[in-house]
């Protein structure tokens, strides 16, 4: 169990430290999430995506807007637009979803942002309508993210008539100081009507926490936790907290590390035993679930085959879409995302085509980065030759250092490797990614972190 190692002793953080030495420092999302935790991408201006024709399709959907900047956030937000930039917006989503041939079906959805429910509701409710008359849904597995001081009965309502199964609310904490350290604007009392409001609904609800914030202990944490387990909320997402260059959350910190590797540690077995205590079962390494309710009926599908070839279409400002064997962009600023789809030009401004390297590392990431064994035969069926001719010395070293377990059949993380999965996925990632992830940090005014205390 988890909490056999809690407390790392020295001898386990020193195998790991040794395991894990010659990783970069910070990633730019989630490392399970390549390429974009390492975006090296290549300035493409309105390049040509490719038509999805294919009988399946998943979609995200990126809406910008947002009524505050959140200190800790590093998503391309919209903050103080109105209704009339807003209903603009919407309809520049539309025609952008044109890019997919009419009737493909629609496997699943994710509106994301910002905040979807800064869209009024009205707004909201021709957004969906217009996704899936173009993609028919093939189930209700789609979700929409939410904020407490943005949903009402009358979002509840839309997301209920157009068939969304899920909502995920980004709530981060309920603590009243560490609100104002984020510059959120929710309160603790509404944050929990909201979820009242939510779980009442009979839509799935999951909650966004952070750990590792500013002025917040393990105990804070835990009375957030049980707050929502006492509302019955189905799912939680833990997050620890990520520091870069644009997140001002940094000046928080006085130049200290969020976490040191010991420290991490603790906070993820913290977090899995407090949640199993409470009922909630670990299904990803920062998703949790009650399997006793409906949060057992969400999976999130792939968005690609076995030989990583994409099937995923992003729209919006900075929405990235995985055609095929390249990775591509739209332009993150609003006002020129706007004037090239009313322009009828390609919203997109960078690419990045995968080669193998790229391929193997997304076959793991998207396996051991996320909380699944990875099947030695899948993987040769994939790329042609075992994976010890690729990964070798990196599976010794992960082995040596108590990371890995495999028994000749399939590679999965040791419980001591769970804990810094994120750390253990870049090890899998091509030598070009590292160097371009080191050469960032050089560059870019970082927040100082111990050398292996990445937090994602």
């Amino acid at each position: 169990m988890l909490s056999s190692i809690s407390e790392p002793d020295a001898d386990t953080l020193e195998r790991v430290t040794r395991a894990l030495a010659s990783l970069p420092r910070a990633a730019s999302s989630v490392p399970h999430v390549y390429p974009s935790a390492a975006p090296a991408y290549t300035a493409a201006p309105m390049a040509k995506r490719p038509l999805l024709t294919g009988d399946q399709l998943r979609l995200y959907v990126h809406v910008p807007f947002c009524k505050y900047h959140c200190t800790f956030c590093y998503f391309a937000v919209r903050v103080g637009a109105g209704t009339d930039t807003m209903s603009r917006y919407v309809h520049a989503l539309a025609r952008e979803l044109e890019s997919v041939r009419e009737g493909v079906p629609l496997s699943q959805l994710f509106v994301g942002g910002g905040t979807p429910t800064a869209l009024p509701p009205e707004l909201l409710d021709e957004l969906l309508a217009a996704i899936f008359e173009r993609t028919p849904p093939r189930a209700r597995n789609h979700t929409v993210e939410a904020s407490p001081e943005t949903i009402s009965p009358a979002h509840v309502e839309v997301l209920q008539r157009r068939g969304i199964g899920r909502v995920s609310m980004g709530i981060q904490s309920l603590d009243g100081e560490i609100l104002g350290t984020l510059h959120r604007r929710q309160t603790r009392e509404g944050a929990l009507a909201a979820c009242e409001l939510l779980v009442d609904s009979g839509l799935i609800l999951n909650i966004d926490l952070i750990y590792g914030l500013p002025g917040q202990t393990q105990e804070s944490f835990l009375r957030d936790l049980d707050a929502i387990a006492e509302r019955e909320v189905p799912s939680f997402t833990a997050y620890s907290l990520r520091v870069t260059e644009r997140t001002p959350v940094a000046k928080a910190l006085d130049g200290e590390s969020p976490f040191d590797l010991g420290g991490l540690m603790r906070w993820r077995a913290f977090v899995q035993r407090s949640a199993a205590e409470r009922g909630y079962t670990q299904t990803r390494w920062h998703t949790f679930k009650r399997l006793d309710t409906i949060a057992r009926n969400h999976e999130r599908l792939p968005c690609f085959d076995d030989d990583m070839s994409g099937y995923q279409l992003g729209i919006g400002m900075s929405a990235r879409s995985h055609v095929g064997y390249t990775v591509y962009r739209n332009h993150e600023q609003l006002p020129v995302y706007l004037d090239r789809i009313e322009g009828d030009l390609s919203p997109v401004e960078q690419v990045f085509p995968l080669d193998e390297a790229d391929r193997m590392t997304q076959a793991i990431a998207r396996t051991l980065g996320d909380g699944k064994t990875l099947a030695r035969a899948q993987y040769q069926r994939s790329f042609g030759r075992p994976i010890d001719e690729d990964y070798g010395e990196v599976l010794g070293r992960l082995r040596a250092g108590g990371l890995l377990e495999d028994d000749g059949t399939t590679l999965s993380l040791s419980e001591v490797g769970k804990l810094v999965y994120d750390l253990v996925t870049l090890s899998f990632y091509p030598q070009r990614a590292r160097d371009w992830l080191a050469g960032r940090e050089a560059r870019a005014a970082f927040v100082h972190f111990e050398p292996t205390a990445v937090s994602v």
